[in-house]
């Protein structure tokens, strides 16, 4: 299953969800450029936690990361998508960023919004 997740500093994060949503996707037309070092850190740790998925588009499943100043998109194909989706907002959150997902339309701000 296809898969997108947006991963952010928390300063993008406005009171408003829908004023977030149209300033990520001003950065997201923007030309891609080095992210910074903390979402470095994170894409480290999410590779890490699964050593075994390429991140470049292959037949099957993948991870596959692209990067902007302030912002990650991870575009994601793997068939339990409940179970990587779980982690990758543990390593998130916990490193104080934010997550955003398109298909759920949410906003993940704090690991308290994380339903076990």
């Amino acid at each position: 299953m296809k898969y997108s997740i947006i991963i952010s500093e928390k300063e993008l994060l406005k009171d408003s969800d829908k004023i977030t949503w149209i300033g990520i996707s001003k950065k997201l037309d923007q030309k891609k450029t080095d992210a910074t070092e903390s979402l470095k850190n994170v894409i480290k740790l999410i590779k890490l936690q699964f050593p075994e998925l390429p991140n470049k588009m292959v037949w099957g499943n993948y991870l596959i990361f692209e990067e902007y100043e302030k912002i990650v998109v991870i575009d994601i194909d793997y068939e339990n998508i409940d179970s990587i989706k779980n982690e990758i907002l543990n390593i998130v959150l916990n490193e104080d960023l934010a997550v955003l997902i398109g298909k759920e339309n949410k906003i993940y701000r704090d690991i308290s919004e994380i339903k076990n």
